[in-house]
């Protein structure tokens, strides 16, 4: 079997809309605050309304 390519980061930004505890480290993300998930992290929090799609220019905070 030959070895496979490395992807590129899957991580996506999204902004946070409403106040959440994340559910591994029991922190809790403020209103406005731009994160990288994986698609699979954000799935429920983007129908929950509690995240958005993040416009290109902020900063970043990582969950990891």
């Amino acid at each position: 079997m030959a070895p496979q390519k490395a992807q590129a980061n899957p991580r996506q930004k999204y902004q946070v809309l409403e106040a959440y505890q994340c559910p591994n480290k029991k922190h809790w993300h403020q209103v406005g605050t731009v994160l990288e998930l994986l698609p699979c992290e954000a799935d429920f929090l983007l129908l929950s309304g509690k995240l958005g799609v993040a416009k290109a220019d902020k900063s970043t905070k990582g969950d990891n």
